[in-house]
């Protein structure tokens, strides 16, 4: 029987850097996804109180839709009230006979890992019908 010291010590340094690039892929882009998700998320909030709002509100559709998804983004925990890295942006757009909301959310992404190619921002864009409002 050979002499097999050492080799479960030499088996796990071989094995490591897998293990540990592979968890870091799974964080990195699991991060990547919820930070994605939280973008669609404001985005369809903010644009769904957009289209609901009155058409006698001197607030304004753009800017309550903004804001709205200003604070949802802060809930979820990406500074976006006082700027932060984050633009949001409405504009009323004629389509056909009615009129559409459409907006967008850039959102800065910083990565939690760095050893994975990520993208450096988050991007979003959602569209919806204005509602006629009393």
């Amino acid at each position: 029987m050979r002499n097999r010291r050492g080799s479960s010590a030499l088996e796990f340094a071989l094995t490591l850097p897998v293990i540990v690039a592979v968890l870091a892929g799974i964080l990195e882009y699991g991060w990547y996804l919820f930070q994605l998700s939280n973008v669609v998320h404001a985005l369809r909030d903010g644009t769904r109180i957009g289209v609901t709002v009155p058409a006698a509100d001197e607030t304004g559709t753009e800017a309550r839709a903004e804001a709205h998804a200003r604070s949802v983004m802060d809930g979820l925990g990406v500074p976006c009230t006082d700027g932060g890295g984050c633009l949001v942006s409405a504009t009323i757009e004629p389509a056909g006979d009615v009129n559409t909301l459409r907006m967008s959310i850039e959102v800065d992404y910083t990565p939690i890992v760095g050893l994975l190619p990520t993208p450096s921002q988050l991007r979003g864009t959602f569209t919806m019908m204005m509602q006629e409002q009393g």
